[in-house]
């Protein structure tokens, strides 16, 4: 029974550890996403993986977006269809990102060249 009691302390003790690195480390990243813009706009480079007319989605693998995000592929939506007409997988492209860091949204897109 003692060894019992033991190991539950010892569990409950380490899972308050842990709760509390991991507490403060959800506190570091609030801090630095409240340092970011609340809304904004963003030009970048990428590549298009596919474009999804039925969600209104274009999936780009894009460069770092300084201050935004990382390097990375993610799916964007679009303000319009009409902003991805002419855009097909494998296209080079600038985009232009709106709205916040979490929720922009791309409001223009051209192939370079």
């Amino acid at each position: 029974m003692l060894l019992a009691d033991l190991a539950l302390a010892l569990g409950l003790g380490l899972g308050y550890l842990r709760w509390g690195r991991e507490a403060a480390r959800l506190s570091q990243d609030l801090a630095a996403e409240r340092g970011r813009p609340a809304v904004g706009q963003w030009t970048a480079r990428g590549v298009v993986r596919a474009v999804l007319p039925e969600m209104q989605v274009v999936v780009l693998t894009h460069e770092e977006i300084a201050g935004v995000m990382p390097a990375m592929t993610m799916g964007f939506p679009v303000a319009s269809a009409r902003v991805y007409e002419g855009i097909e997988a494998g296209d080079e492209v600038r985009f232009t990102l709106k709205g916040s860091a979490v929720g922009a949204v791309i409001t223009a897109i051209e192939k370079i060249r």
